[in-house]
């Protein structure tokens, strides 16, 4: 799936503009932290190594126990624990969802476990592939393999905004970046580059980050 691996290595990118200002130096809880693969970390930048370098302290967690058995092992404080039903009897200043809402099928029971575990004047912060993005309309047009077949839906700034707010949940701060990178071995790519930099970032850029705050904190 060649658009969804070259967003993959561009973690760093988003991780830097749109998480790393809001977990620095916090307590952060990263909900999905494995990243469907634990071994991928030795060859690929990974976020929630990200996460634990910037903040104060982060608990990662996930429902793959036998890849977290691997990241504790690794010296890494992580949980087991199902996104949409979390009880660990703590909460944190900022809570991070990177490319994970787009797996699941319970929002009422995520955005519930978020609320019961997210500190009073504490942030969501929620990462996703944006479904308006020109640059999926035309993988798909051209009957290219690029969705994760884990995907269960799609959002875009509406539809995140709209659900959000229904759970209490104001979203503060709207960002997209990029994911394509040029080369020429693959054209595509460069066509998926050329119309994030042409196009408005609504429909030009293929990640969609939303930073949130409970409504009137």
């Amino acid at each position: 799936m060649r658009a969804n691996e070259t967003r993959k290595r561009n973690v760093e990118r988003t991780f830097e503009r749109c998480i790393e200002p809001h977990v620095r130096d916090e307590t952060v809880l990263d909900i999905g932290c494995v990243a469907h693969d634990s071994a991928k970390r030795h060859d690929e930048t990974w976020l929630h190594d990200l996460v634990v370098r910037a903040a104060d302290d982060a608990l990662g967690v996930d429902v793959l126990e036998d890849e977290l058995a691997a990241l504790a092992d690794a010296g890494y404080d992580v949980t087991a624990g199902d996104a949409q039903d979390l009880a660990l009897g703590e909460t944190f200043d900022v809570i991070v969802i990177g490319e994970l809402i787009e797996h699941l099928v319970d929002f009422d029971g995520l955005l519930t476990s978020v609320d019961e575990h997210l500190a009073d004047g504490g942030k969501l912060v929620v990462t996703t592939p944006n479904a308006m993005a020109v640059h999926w309309t035309a993988l798909r047009l051209l009957d290219q393999a690029f969705v994760n077949t884990g995907h269960t839906c799609w959002f875009d700034a509406t539809t995140l905004r709209q659900l959000l707010e229904r759970y209490g949940f104001e979203p503060v701060e709207i960002t997209y970046v990029g994911d394509c990178r040029p080369t020429l071995e693959d054209p595509l790519q460069i066509a998926g580059w050329l119309c994030e930099r042409i196009l408005p970032d609504r429909v030009g850029k293929s990640t969609l980050a939303v930073v949130a705050s409970r409504s009137g904190e």
